[in-house]
This record gives C-alpha cells, structure tokens and sequence, in this order.
C-alpha cells in the first residue's frame, strides 16, 4: 500500500500523542517540549507543500506573511533596535517565502525581466549595493533582503494562482489581523491602545495599535484591506458573501480607532478615483465632486483657522501646517542629503542617522516621513530615481490596460509616502508589499462581462 499525506498525518499524531503519554507519565516536567512538536510537524508540511507549488499551502504562506509582517507581540522601547525573537521570525519567513520564490523561478523570471520592470530590478540591485556605505551594512542588507524578498514573492504568486485567490488570502489575513487588534485593544488596555512619550512621561492613549504596535502602522493594514476590499468586492462577492460585509465591519472599526486621518483619506480617494474614472460612473463621480466643493465652499465663511483645528487633534492649527512637525524632519533630511547625495546612507540606516541630528530635527524620530525624502537620504539620488522610474513604468502599464488594480496599489504607496516612508523605511511592511504587486500584477484584458481578468503571463 502506498502512504499518502493523509497516512503520514495520522502516523505522525498517532506518534506524538504516544511521546506525550510517555512524558506525563514518566517526566511530566519535559511535557512543555510536546507542545512543539505538532507546530514543527505542521511547519514541514506546510514547507513540503509550498515547495511543490501546492495551492493551498502556498496561500496558507501568504496568509502568515501578511498577519506576521506587521504584528508585534512584545513591548520595547522606542530607542531598541536589537534583534529580538520576534525580527528573528520575520526574517525567517522572508527567507522562506524567497526561498520558494527562487526554487520556481522559471515560473516569473520573464515578468521582472521585462523591459517595463527594469528599473525595479535595479532598483532592487542597488538597495543591496548601498550597504558598501551604510554605518550598519548588515542591518541594510537584511532590510534589502526583505524588500527583494517581497517582490519575488508577489511575482511568484502571480504566475501562479488567481489573483481573485491571492487577494481573498490578503484580505482574510488582514481581517484576522483587525479582529485580534480589537480583541487585543479592550483585553489588555496597555498593549493595544498607542502609547506615546511626552516630557519624558508616558501616556496611553485611546487610539488603537493592537498588535501592529503603533496606531499609524495599524491604520495602514487596516486602510490596505479597504482598499483591497473595494477593489475586488465583485469577485470577492461571488467567492461568499460574508467575506465584503465582513472586512468592511472589521476593517473600518479598526481604521476608525485607531484616528489616524492620512489612512482613512487615502482609502477613500483611492477607491473614489477607480469610482469616478470608470466611463459608466463618470456622471455619479462629477456629482460627487461637485456636492464636496459646495460643502468646502460653505466651511469657508467660518475661516481658515476654524478648518485647521476641526481636522487637528489637539486644537492646535499647526499640527496641521506643520503636517504634525514633519516639515522640520524634511528639512533637516534635506541638509542631510547635500552631505551624501549620490548613494545615499545605506538603505534602511535612517534608523542610525536621524537620532544622531536630533538637535537639528528638534525631537527623535527614524525616518524622513517621506518615501522620496526618505530614499534620497538612504539612497541617494541613484535609488530614488531608480524608484521614480518603476513607478512610471507601472503608471504606464495601468493606463494602457485601464488597470484599476495597478492603479489602486501604486496609488497606496504613493500617497502613504506623502507623510510617512511608506515602504522603505526598515524591514518590508504592507507598503512594500503592495509596491511588489503592482510591478508584478500581469497584465488584464477585458472580457464580455465588462470586467477585469487577469492574464497568467505578463502581455
């Protein structure tokens, strides 16, 4: 008879529930070495089946590097950048999923080969050479790693499974994610409410962190599944009809709680402009527009220091001209960046530079705010064109097509960097995930249906 996975499972269980009644009996101390057992058996299965391309176990991977990639499950201080169990295992799992990513790399090469994605693969290339002048070469290569990692990991996945598949992963996983933050948020009041410094005392707030460990962090997951959700609400309605209602619910209490204001506007931009540039929506979208202009053009009376403390949180109309103190970060980056312009710092080493001109920024911060601010400094004026020149190559690609789903993730990246450093600040986070899958996203051709589908092959 020849065994199967089945087989194998049950033989496995069968042998591991023999060694845990042994222990009890015998060395009931040892009994807490049982409980790994089942997680490495599930590991190795879940490895053996990523490796031979198994859809489901490669989903499943998809699923744990997009709750692990921003979850936090310890506290630390704002100061502490050592190496911790918890980096340990995000940094195990990039390796993991590029790993697989290269074992199947005839699958996607002709994608990133293309001349569109050559910037990107370049820019990717001179991530890793900036760490020839980053005070933290190891640091620099590792948070490189990551970015690479991501990237061939949404290539692999895409000349691989649906896209309606490997979005539905995306969201469940970020919906979990939410729920386990509002859970988190109410249980324990000191870990999932955002916690801030101020004169050298510590306050906790009401915004939510949950386990993203920041209020901002977490409202950037929860805006990513938005948006997702909004993107592919039709194919995620044919897949079940709870998974929309229920992604909307989760993710937009969460984006609500944690009462970050960039997020929530970006979201809702982002799928107004998919909303309004559609030629069947265009009347409904002019509407819309209109009806927000009247609506300013009446606030307007009230003056302009009224609109500026309505939208701040304290009160204060310079939090919101002051983008809440970061034109003073932009301008001591930009001071920075005449010292080093060509390569930059080292990808990732804002880190290591910033708090060392806390003086000149006027209090600690780790990276410029900025996602081109914070390229300029790290990699200088090589990889910020490198990135400004992908992100044109997929801007054309998107208006070609008319591919709202580019459109939607290149928009996320963008306009995130405005105010923070979107994806490349350190290690890859949701920013840079959705940087990889708009590069790699094949190219859509219209069916009878008047909607999208997604090509295996880049055209």
């Amino acid at each position: 008879m020849t065994l199967t996975n089945g087989h194998y499972i049950v033989l496995s269980a069968l042998g591991a529930a023999v060694v845990a009644a042994g222990i009890a009996l015998f060395e009931p101390s040892s009994l807490v070495v049982v409980a790994a057992v089942p997680i490495v058996l599930a590991t190795f299965f879940l490895l053996r089946g990523a490796v031979s391309s198994q859809k489901h176990a490669t989903l499943f991977l998809l699923f744990l590097t997009v709750f692990l990639m921003h979850a936090v499950f310890r506290i630390r201080d704002y100061q502490d950048k050592d190496v911790d169990f918890q980096v340990i295992i995000k940094i195990v799992l990039w390796v993991t999923v590029a790993a697989i990513s290269l074992l199947h790399a005839r699958s996607w090469i002709r994608l990133l080969s293309n001349p569109v994605n050559l910037p990107c693969v370049l820019f990717l290339i001179w991530l890793f050479m900036t760490a020839l002048v980053s005070p933290n070469p190891t640091y620099t290569a590792v948070s490189a790693f990551t970015v690479f990692a991501c990237v061939v990991f949404s290539a692999y996945l895409f000349s691989q499974f649906d896209p309606a598949d490997i979005f539905v992963t995306i969201i469940l996983s970020i919906t979990l994610f939410c729920a386990v933050s509002i859970v988190v948020y109410f249980a324990l009041p000191e870990f999932g409410h955002y916690v801030y410094w101020l004169n050298e005392e510590r306050y906790v707030s009401s915004r939510l962190s949950g386990i993203a460990g920041s209020a901002n962090n977490m409202a950037l997951v929860a805006a990513f599944g938005i948006v997702v959700t909004g993107l592919y609400a039709r194919e995620f309605h044919r897949m079940n009809r709870l998974i929309v209602p229920a992604a909307v619910l989760l993710c937009g209490a969460a984006l609500l709680m944690t009462n970050s204001r960039s997020p929530l506007v970006m979201a809702l931009l982002i799928l107004a402009a998919v909303y309004i540039f559609n030629r069947k929506r265009l009347y409904a979208g002019l509407f819309m527009a209109s009806v927000g202009i009247l609506v300013f053009a009446a606030l307007i009376p009230f003056g302009q220091e009224f609109l500026l403390k309505a939208v701040s949180r304290s009160g204060d109309a310079s939090e919101v001209t002051s983008f809440t103190g970061r034109t003073e970060i932009w301008y001591a980056v930009l001071k920075l960046v005449e010292a080093q312009p060509l390569m930059g710092y080292g990808y990732a080493s804002s880190v290591f530079v910033l708090p060392e001109h806390t003086n000149e920024v006027g209090f600690a911060t780790s990276h410029a705010h900025n996602v081109m601010l914070q390229l300029l400094l790290t990699t200088g004026w090589i990889g910020a064109a490198l990135f400004a020149l992908s992100i044109v190559g997929v801007a054309l690609r998107a208006i070609v097509y008319r591919d709202p789903i580019a459109f939607g993730m290149m928009a996320f990246v963008l306009l995130n960097g405005i105010t923070e450093s979107s994806g490349f600040s350190t290690l890859a986070n949701i920013c840079t995930f959705a940087f990889g899958i708009a590069v790699s996203l094949p190219a859509p051709m219209r069916t009878h249906e008047n909607h999208y589908s997604y090509q295996r092959r880049f055209s």
